[in-house]
């Protein structure tokens, strides 16, 4: 991990682990046995020693952005804290509802069928979480309208991945409506506390913050997702279409304008943060960055063979 901690979301986080455990337990049959697959693949169990995606730098801040916007000096009053972590909670069952839809689309479940129902359920509890904390209509509006630009972004990925597809950077930006809900728990916070002016500006700062993480996870996921069909916009930019080799030849010279366009973002996220009173974020934006910059050394290491061929799960290690 990074010296730099600060934005850690604190005890908090095992507190919303602990209850989703206890309700993928409570489940039970074959629901249960898919949900805890799910929570398995992605690092999403309880643990004791603040080392999961939960407190990644390189992952999605789900429980860092509404406790940040909670516990700012800007917004006060705070809300109650059993409040805050129920909308934390909420944050991580939207999470996962779409990560149970994303890995349906790439193949990782045995039994398909099961991903859908149970992205059904962790939806539900998404939603049932926030009901009962907001009553103000605009952000159940602005909710509606993020999943439905989400289940959009979703299917235009699908059609954009085929060979004969056009897919430019236009289109990568179309599809980053996919990660947009990251906002909803945000956004609760700031109809609760009576600054929803500023969602517009918060939306922003989320749009920056997917942008870098999402030109990251493409670029460390490239050689996989040329090798299962996966044309991503980055596999292209990269020249992928034309091959193994020829994507190898574009990560060492293309890593360079990559990182760039992740500080660009980076910075433009905290720039926003900083006009929020949002302070968190660029302590976590720089440790997000000192990651970034080791997994480069780890990179050319495996690009020029001295770790195994094709290996790109630990590049950011």
């Amino acid at each position: 991990m990074p010296e730099v901690i600060d934005w850690l979301p604190d005890e908090r986080g095992h507190a919303v682990l602990a209850r989703v455990e206890n309700l993928v337990s409570n489940l039970g049959g074959e629901l249960g046995r898919h949900a805890g697959s799910l929570l398995d693949r992605h690092g999403y169990r309880p643990v004791n020693d603040a080392d999961g995606p939960h407190s990644n730098p390189l992952g999605h801040p789900l429980f860092e952005l509404p406790i940040w916007l909670a516990t700012s000096g800007q917004l006060e009053p705070r809300i109650d804290e059993r409040a805050l972590v129920d909308i934390c909670e909420a944050s991580l069952f939207g999470y996962l509802s779409v990560r149970a839809e994303d890995d349906y689309f790439d193949g990782a479940w045995e039994d398909p069928g099961a991903a859908m129902i149970l992205s059904g359920v962790f939806r539900a509890r998404h939603h049932a979480l926030l009901a009962p904390l907001v009553t103000d209509r605009r952000f159940w509006v602005r909710y509606e309208d993020l999943w439905r630009g989400y289940g959009e972004a979703m299917l235009v990925e699908r059609d954009l991945h085929r060979a004969a597809a056009r897919y430019e950077r236009d289109d990568f930006d179309r599809v980053l409506n996919r990660s947009q809900p990251l906002e909803i728990p945000g956004d609760a916070v700031l109809v609760m506390t009576g600054r929803w002016e500023m969602v517009d500006r918060f939306a922003r700062m989320v749009r920056h913050i997917n942008t870098a993480t999402q030109l990251f996870d493409d670029f460390i996921d490239a050689p996989d997702d040329l090798e299962s069909g996966n044309l991503t916009w980055m596999v292209r930019r990269l020249g992928g279409l034309d091959g193994g080799r020829a994507l190898r030849r574009g990560m060492i010279s293309g890593w360079d304008d990559v990182v760039a366009e992740i500080r660009l973002e980076s910075d433009a996220a905290a720039e926003i943060a900083d006009d929020l009173g949002v302070v968190n974020v660029r302590r976590w934006v720089a440790s997000r960055q000192s990651v970034i910059d080791r997994a480069a050394g780890r990179m050319f290491g495996i690009l020029f063979g001295e770790g195994e061929s094709g290996e790109s799960a630990g590049l950011a290690r």
